[in-house]
């Protein structure tokens, strides 16, 4: 018999900001790791003498495993505790981040940065739902903003001092410098979410849907990244098959992973996070892409790159808080449908980029990226998260999650598949920086057409 529901009432502000606080180092770490390790990507393919395709999967085997677990994982969370799940991701993200360091090869490193991809899923998919269960209606946009905000200074410091520990130590120092930052983190979350944690509903937790779920996301990616072979069209055609099979049975179940009839009768919801699927895909290659370019073409060191790419995220550090505060007053469409509109303004200025391209032309269409995706992403997350009831804020963190994980995936897996049709095995070098831009260039061509019916999106998702 399914027991009532006791979520806690919003907490007083002695006690949500503490718990906002550890959700923002936790949201930190995870765009630190991501965009330390793009700057120290040419350090690691010297080191381990690995081809651009294996190069790609260093991010992508992170990303693969996130999105795989993301949505089976928000549903448990509901069911066995937020907290609970919280606290295993940081223990696992920062295991595994001592583990990458220590790799010794090629395949270790990724191994390491498949388990790294899953604690990170453990700790995104709660830390939102935490936050929007702690703090009331009218402060909420404030708080996801000040949580995003975290995401973003993560995002902003990850070149600048990625790029300073690949030049004075090596890309091992990328991982072991975040293991300390792990260990406070874990020592927050047992002195400051005690007052965070929940009853929830007692019901079964669908293993098979699950299963198929991961399974489906697994091959569709993979298969996808292997589109020139036969195997790699048949994966990716299972993937598809998969993934209707899951929306379908998922449906007819009592307690599904996915609440389909959450998607089918919330427009604001499932606009929200088809718009947020867009713009995720549509930008995340940018910095591993734009991070090679800077480093091969234009001959910068870790560390001088890494100063150009702070541009867009400190932008958005700065923007996001702002927006979240806004959204709280303002219509999220709005705001959200100008951010992607400057998002695309962007992606086209990037088309035209050339192995001569000047820096401040770069510069700039970082700043422009930068804006649009700080305008974007709060108001987008608090009208997700303000569109469900409270029992639903598990599952609606773990969508939302999941559309930004599984878009920032096709992101790289799209800049994998052009790289792979340039340069095939080789490696990257400044003998065919031309090959390589002309792959970065179909890409912006791509997602700048794909940002089209994410504005379109965005706008008619109601209020």
């Amino acid at each position: 018999m399914m027991k009532t529901q006791h979520e806690p009432q919003s907490l007083s502000p002695q006690n949500t900001w503490p718990v906002l606080l550890t959700t923002m180092f936790a949201s930190f770490m995870n765009p630190f790791m991501i965009s330390a390790v793009n700057i120290g990507l040419p350090d690691i393919q010297e080191h381990f003498n690995c081809s651009a395709t294996t190069l790609s999967w260093i991010s992508n085997s992170f990303l693969l495993a996130n999105a795989m677990v993301l949505l089976p994982l928000s549903k448990a969370s509901d069911i066995w505790g937020r907290v609970r799940f919280f606290r295993i991701g940081l223990y696992i993200f920062t295991l595994s981040t001592l583990l990458a360091g220590l790799s010794t090869n090629i395949a270790m490193l990724i191994t390491a940065r498949v388990i790294q991809g899953a604690g990170a899923a453990l700790m995104s998919v709660t830390a939102v739902a935490i936050v929007t269960q702690v703090f009331p209606p009218n402060k909420r946009g404030v708080a996801l903003g000040l949580n995003i905000g975290g995401v973003y200074t993560g995002l902003s410091l990850g070149p600048f001092i990625g790029g300073l520990l690949t030049q004075s130590g090596g890309w091992r120092w990328l991982f072991f410098a975040a293991v300390p930052l792990g260990i406070v983190t874990i020592l927050f979350s047992h002195f400051n979410l005690k007052a965070a944690s929940q009853k929830l509903h007692k019901h079964p937790f669908d293993y098979r849907g699950g299963l198929v779920y991961a399974l489906a996301i697994f091959m569709f990616i993979y298969g996808g990244g292997k589109i020139k072979t036969a195997a790699g069209i048949s994966m990716l055609v299972a993937g598809i098959t998969l993934m209707v099979a899951f929306f379908y049975s998922q449906s007819k179940k009592e307690f599904p992973i996915l609440n389909v009839s959450l998607l089918k009768t919330n427009k604001r919801f499932t606009f929200s996070n088809l718009a947020a699927l867009i713009h995720y895909a549509s930008t995340f290659g940018v910095s591993f892409l734009l991070s090679l370019y800077l480093q091969y073409s234009k001959g910068l060191s870790p560390g001088e790159a890494g100063l150009i790419l702070v541009i867009q995220p400190v932008i958005m550090a700065v923007t996001a808080p702002l927006t979240g505060r806004l959204s709280d007053k303002i219509d999220a469409g709005i705001l959200a449908s100008s951010g992607m509109a400057l998002t695309l303004v962007s992606l086209l200025m990037m088309i035209f980029i050339k192995p001569d391209t000047s820096i401040s032309y770069i510069s700039i269409s970082l700043a422009i990226l930068g804006l649009g995706f700080g305008l974007f992403t709060s108001p987008n997350t608090n009208a997700i998260m303000s569109s469900v009831q409270k029992q639903h804020y598990g599952i609606a963190s773990g969508i939302n999650a999941t559309m930004r994980v599984f878009g920032q995936t096709l992101s790289m897996m799209m800049a994998t598949i052009f790289i792979s049709i340039f340069l095939s095995k080789e490696s990257i070098s400044a003998q065919n920086i031309g090959l390589f831009v002309q792959s970065m260039n179909l890409y912006f061509v791509s997602f700048a057409v794909l940002c089209i019916p994410g504005i379109w999106f965005s706008i008619k998702r109601g209020n």
